[in-house]
């Protein structure tokens, strides 16, 4: 089994040192180095990228979270574990979808908590790669058939035949899923281009829906329609996407 490569970044040599301390006694882990600021980091990025990074809020250079969304970029994209004495940055740790946030000073079992979500979002994806992998060599060109969507503290899969219909929300897409609401970070364009268009239908700019939970049309004022799904959420589906009326009316 592979170790799991840990990056520490902080500008406080103690609160790093606390951090490789902690993690020696994990026969798994692998400290594969530290930095101390925002250009050390991106620095070290450009040669290794770790499986999860140690990341202090507050470097000299620049805020931890802007650095999360420079790990984002990367490929593989590590999990982010956020360090800090700073209770107010825990919503913004959410939208960059940090695994964990470990409030300083924390003790021991606190950091085994983090681990152990480290450990189980790894394994959650390397499963699902393996199985993303065998689907593509079986079926080339498959349309996409889960959804991995991180929040703090879990890792979530959502089944694609489960969505009842998606919403745009700035960067993100609202998954309405069997009566539960999901935020995953993706614009509406992208993940649309991963769905099967004999399945999903945009009906609006910010709105796709499974055509398969759709119970009944209502026209309205201007041209536009109701789309009423099976548990009586009603979508309006604008006249700019007419076609989709002809379309969700045609059988399949």
């Amino acid at each position: 089994m592979n170790p799991i490569r840990a990056l520490v970044v902080d500008d406080e040599p103690h609160a790093r040192e606390n951090i490789r301390a902690l993690l020696r006694g994990e026969s798994r882990w692998q400290v594969i180095g530290e930095c101390e600021s925002a250009t050390a980091l991106r620095t070290t990025i450009a040669e290794v990228v770790p499986d999860v990074v140690f990341l202090d809020i507050r470097l000299p250079g620049a805020n931890g979270v802007a650095l999360a969304r420079l790990l984002q970029q990367l490929d593989p994209r590590p999990l982010v574990v956020f360090t800090t004495a700073f209770e107010r940055y825990a919503v913004s740790a959410f939208e960059v979808q940090a695994i964990d946030y470990l409030l300083k000073p924390f003790d021991d079992l606190r950091f085994q908590v983090a681990l152990r979500r480290v450990e189980q979002a790894l394994a959650s994806l390397a499963i699902l790669a393996s199985s993303t992998d065998r689907n593509a060599q079986s079926t080339p060109g498959r349309y996409l058939q889960r959804l991995v969507i991180r929040s703090i503290g879990r890792v979530q899969f959502v089944d694609v035949s489960q969505i009842d219909w998606l919403e745009a929300s700035g960067n993100y897409v609202e998954v309405h899923a069997d009566s539960e609401s999901f935020l995953h970070r993706e614009r509406l364009r992208v993940l649309e281009s991963q769905l099967d268009p004999a399945d999903f239908l945009r009906i609006h700019r910010s709105i796709i829906v499974n055509r398969m939970v759709v119970k009944e049309l209502r026209p309205l004022a201007g041209g536009d329609y109701s789309v009423v799904l099976r548990d009586g959420e009603a979508l309006r589906l604008s006249r700019t996407y007419r076609a989709a009326l002809d379309d969700l009316a045609r059988q399949r």
